[in-house]
């Protein structure tokens, strides 16, 4: 387990100089707590393919920060703490807004750690539009 709860502050600081990158995507973190992140991701024309629909590469990086945030809410700042596997089922299109991932840990092992994360228009969190399994590999010690 991490030591202490980590706070929004913290890992916004942390997620700026390890994936400075997502700063380019809109994600921010809307909420944080031990074992759970919501994460937003700001509607950008850039990210819609044809059908005015959100690009699936962008929801499943959406996805990934999303289980990386919570992850970290639970073992820890650990740079290392790498995507293993990243699985994901779009449900509906995504079209038109910012988006919602909420993402929750259900199992910290030695080194896996396993969570799920779902997927929501910001305007609409009642309408599921892709779920996704993921699990991360923890660095040693």
């Amino acid at each position: 387990m991490g030591q202490g709860m980590l706070t929004k502050e913290a890992l916004e600081q942390f997620v700026k100089e390890q994936c400075p990158i997502v700063k380019e995507f809109g994600i921010t973190c809307e909420k944080l707590g031990e074992g759970y992140a919501v994460l937003r991701m700001k509607y950008d024309e850039r990210w819609l393919r044809p059908g005015r629909y959100i690009m699936g590469g962008m929801l499943m990086t959406l996805a990934d920060m999303a289980i990386y945030c919570a992850i970290l809410s639970v073992v820890g700042l650990k740079p290392m703490t790498v995507t293993n596997e990243l699985k994901i089922n779009f449900l509906r299109p995504a079209i038109g807004g910012d988006v919602l991932a909420r993402a929750e840990v259900l199992k910290v092992g030695r080194r896996i750690v396993y969570g799920e994360i779902r997927l929501f228009m910001a305007d609409d969190p009642k309408k599921l539009i892709a779920h996704a399994t993921s699990s991360y590999i923890q660095p040693d010690g």
